[in-house]
């Protein structure tokens, strides 16, 4: 199994562009350059993202 392959496909367009927010957050030009160390980053980037869908999802309910 690809390393980099995506479970849904078709989120690529949104996962790179997700890449490209968190490069210009980062100051950097190139979204292929961010070292394995801003992994942890872009992690808890998503976990606050899905917590606060989550959190918006049950005040609307």
């Amino acid at each position: 199994m690809a390393k980099n392959r995506l479970v849904v496909p078709e989120a690529r367009q949104a996962l790179e562009q997700f890449k490209m927010e968190v490069a210009q957050e980062f100051g950097v030009d190139d979204p292929r350059s961010l070292a394995s160390n801003h992994t942890g980053y872009i992690v808890r980037k998503l976990v606050e993202m899905g917590e606060q869908q989550l959190i918006d999802n049950n005040k609307n309910n």
